[in-house]
Parts: C-alpha cells; structure tokens; sequence
C-alpha cells in the first residue's frame, strides 16, 4: 500500500522530490510562496550545469544526475540542459584536481592554454591556462521547475501553494504538520525549505547552517560565451540564458541574513565591482549590468549537502550555491530516504 509523504518546500529539491515519489506514494507538496516566487534559492532562468568539481561526492552526484536530467527531458518533451561549455580559470592545484576526476570518469576535459584560450575565446581575458568542459553548460531553470511540477501532478502529487508551514512534530513513528487550518499526518515528511530549514524542524540534528544574500548581474553581450567560473580575488562565475542576457556573479561573497529579514536591496558598491570585473576580463559584455537580483544561499560549514532522515523526517537542505545542476540526484536520493 502507498505510503503518505508530505513535501515541505516547493524549489527545485522539493518539486524534484515529488517528482520521484508519485508513482510510488501519496503525496502533498505544501510551498509557503506562490509558484516560482523570489524569495528562496530557485527562482531565475538559469545555473550552471557541469560534471567536475574538487570534491569526489559532487562529481559522482553530478554524473548520477545526468540519467535523471535526462529522464525529465524525455517526460515532459523539454530540452532543459544547453552545453555551450564551461572554461574553468582556477586554482591550478583545484584544476589538477577535477582534471584527475575527468580521466578517472571518463568525462571530457581539456587544458587550454591562455595563449589558445584567447584565440578560441576573445570575448574573455586569461591570466593562465584553463581547464575546458565541453559537457558543461546551463541549465534552464524556470523550465525545469515548470516541467517537475507539471510531471509531480500528471504522476498524482498534490501541489499546495500559498500554505505556510506551522509545525512539524513526531507522533509516534509518523508525522504531523499543521498548516493554517488544515493538519497533515503522514508517514514521512520531507523538508526541502533552503533557509527556513532550522526553524521549521529546530529538534531535527543538523549541521549548522549559513544564509547569505547573494547578488546577480545581468549584462548585455556583444557575442556569445560559454559558462565560466574564474578565481581572483574571491570566485566569479557567468552563464547565458534564455532571455538573452549573460549573468555574472560573485560565489559565496553574500551578507550573512536570514529568510525573513534578508533586504532584497541592490549593492551599488558590489555592482560597480562586477562591472569594474566585466570591463576588465570580459570584452564580449557591455560592461554596464542592466539589472540585478538578490537570491539566497543556505550553506554547510563544508559546503557539502545535507541529506539525511531522522524518524519520519528527511531533510535536504545545504545546497550553498552548487545544488541546481545535482536536482534530479538529490531528489533521487531525499525520495530513497523517505521510502526506506
């Protein structure tokens, strides 16, 4: 007999979640925000999408991912991943590192050096050699909500929006959650709710948990680039989108805040920086931002992600900036926690 899930938290994870769970349970998806509000870490058009990265978990998570990427593309008839590639000015010891996991997987990597880099791109400057992912790209992200959704209902979820979450309380080996008028007893809840995480489970063990108010610029390009990550100072990344426009924003570099009193105010001292940035290593860019935006980052002291169940309650929360391209793994993953 199906068992009941309920899903606190409507971003990519929690829609995701729902996603995988459908066919195989019954459940409530409860979203405190109107669809695809601005509010949380999901909101935009589009993220990174890339295979590599320092860690061995992500990488392995991201290439576990392409099967469900590709499984929502087929679903739902949507093309959500662009690989335009990725050009990587790191660290050399972090590229070392992702060039090592390149030939240990299997995937595509290339050194470039600056020289070739500024043949191959001109619309970029170079300071040293690259490491190129010709896999790498973006992802459309307002898309792939659209499409998890619209897949979640067509499998039997029910989607909930506009509901804040009261309360979340063990009752013997199941759970409660209270709802404006409405309670929800179930055999397992799953938390996907980024910065309003503590507050809603404050007696589930956790690591402890940052939020920061990360800023984007959108800027006008003169011709096309692909997705790039390049360290300086701090760690700059840029992708193109649907619209047109090409973002470029600073990683982890946010003011530490809270869900609810984070300001949603622009920066002009961190706007004439990135433009200052743009001006300098990006030529392919009018160097004047068009627009900006405010997103949230919820953060593990070591960046790593947070999946893990307690009683009948799974939680998935520490994504800090890297979850988007991992979404259909994570999901994948908090779904097998919620069934075992």
């Amino acid at each position: 007999m199906p068992i009941d899930v309920v899903v606190v938290g409507g971003g990519a994870m929690g829609l995701a979640t729902a996603w995988w769970l459908a066919p195989q349970a019954r459940v409530v998806l409860l979203e405190r925000f109107a669809a695809g509000h601005h509010r949380g870490a999901s909101h935009g058009d589009e993220r990174i999408y890339r295979h590599l990265h320092v860690g061995r978990e992500l990488t392995e998570m991201a290439i576990a991912a392409d099967e469900g990427w590709a499984r929502l593309e087929r679903e739902s008839g949507r093309v959500l991943r662009h690989q335009v590639g990725c050009v990587e000015q790191l660290e050399p010891a972090d590229m070392e590192t992702r060039a090592a996991a390149a030939s240990k997987y299997g995937l595509a990597a290339e050194w470039v050096s600056a020289a070739d880099a500024a043949v191959r791109w001109p619309g970029m400057r170079f300071g040293h050699d690259v490491l190129y992912q010709p896999d790498g790209g973006w992802v459309h992200a307002s898309a792939t909500l659209s499409a998890l959704a619209e897949l979640a209902v067509a499998g039997g979820a029910e989607l909930r929006y506009e509901i804040p979450v009261e309360s979340i309380d063990v009752v013997g080996d199941r759970a409660r959650v209270v709802a404006g008028s409405t309670t929800y007893d179930a055999d397992v809840v799953v938390v996907t709710a980024g910065a309003w995480t503590e507050q809603l489970v404050p007696d589930v063990p956790l690591p402890p948990l940052l939020t920061t108010e990360e800023h984007v610029y959108f800027f006008e390009p003169r011709q096309p680039l692909p997705t790039f990550l390049h360290r300086l100072e701090c760690t700059r990344y840029g992708t193109p989108g649907p619209t047109g426009l090409y973002k470029v924003a600073e990683h982890h570099t946010g003011t530490v805040t809270t869900a609810d009193t984070r300001t949603f105010a622009p920066d002009p001292d961190r706007q004439s920086r990135m433009e200052a940035y743009v001006a300098e290593w990006l030529p392919a860019l009018e160097p004047a931002a068009v627009s900006t935006r405010t997103c949230l980052y919820t953060s593990t002291p070591t960046h790593a992600f947070h999946l893990a169940r307690t009683g009948p309650i799974v939680v998935g929360t520490g994504f800090s900036g890297q979850g988007f391209k991992h979404t259909p793994e994570v999901a994948r993953r908090l779904a097998t926690l919620a069934l075992s």
